[in-house]
């Protein structure tokens, strides 16, 4: 029998296994790490990366959920797999991206998704509800910046992105808690881009002023998906920091 080589023997595979495929899914095709993830932009981004060629990991609280997404890329011929966590405690975080090989600057693109939603009457809302949705949308954020910027730092590159909402610019009086987590988190997300000024990594924000479903023409997972896109693919020098779409 053919011995393997050894990044072979390390990967377990067999001698039957096409070596060209597998280095090119394990150390060419890029990897992205989509946090907080449902039906919307972040299937929708999911789905654009996966079908360029990257490896896709997606991080939610429900795992229920994840394996059902992680199917569905699959199904459409997309590399997926997932973790769970809660983006709230940096512990549970940093595990996740652990498990996805994503701990240590290696994804290519990460992109921040999660938001704390009540649509409640701003009279009868509680500081509690107000609160969360803080933690989930940007204290969950610091504390991933927290983790990760480092390595990226160390490199001198990456590409680090996050869903915004047009709620951080106008505050709403029955959805007070998205508008103030989203308001929070634009605000930490521009004080991140500060603390990379002239280095080779990109943070940037897409602040989605509109309601997001499939039969909308703009407001579509799929449109939104390529203003992603487009983010990943600008050059050192030419990044943008905030798309308002």
């Amino acid at each position: 029998m053919e011995q393997l080589p050894e990044i072979l023997v390390m990967l377990n595979l067999t001698a039957g296994m096409d070596y060209e495929d597998v280095l090119l899914n394990k150390f060419i095709m890029g990897l992205v790490i989509i946090i907080g993830v449902g039906p919307g932009i972040s299937m929708g981004v999911a789905r654009k990366f996966g079908k360029e060629g990257f490896r896709i990991g997606l991080v939610s609280r429900t795992e229920e959920k994840l394996k059902g997404y992680v199917d569905q890329l699959q199904q459409e011929g997309i590399d997926a797999s997932y973790a769970i966590a809660d983006v709230t405690d940096e512990a549970s975080l940093h595990q996740a991206l652990q498990s996805l090989g994503a701990a240590a600057g290696e994804a290519d693109m990460m992109l921040y998704n999660p938001s704390g939603f009540s649509k409640k009457e701003i009279l009868d809302q509680d500081w509690t509800t107000i609160e969360k949705a803080i933690h989930i949308s940007a204290g969950g954020y610091f504390h991933l910046m927290k983790l990760i910027l480092p390595h990226y730092l160390r490199k001198n590159s990456g590409r680090l992105f996050v869903t915004g909402g047009g709620t951080a610019l106008h505050g709403v009086a029955d959805m007070v808690a998205l508008s103030a987590g989203k308001a929070a988190l634009r605000n930490i997300v521009q004080a991140f881009q500060q603390r990379v000024k002239d280095t080779g990594i990109h943070i940037a924000q897409v602040t989605v002023c509109g309601y997001v479903q499939p039969s909308d023409p703009k407001y579509n997972p799929n449109a939104i998906a390529e203003q992603f896109w487009n983010l990943y693919n600008q050059e050192v020098g030419a990044f943008e920091e905030e798309i308002i779409y």
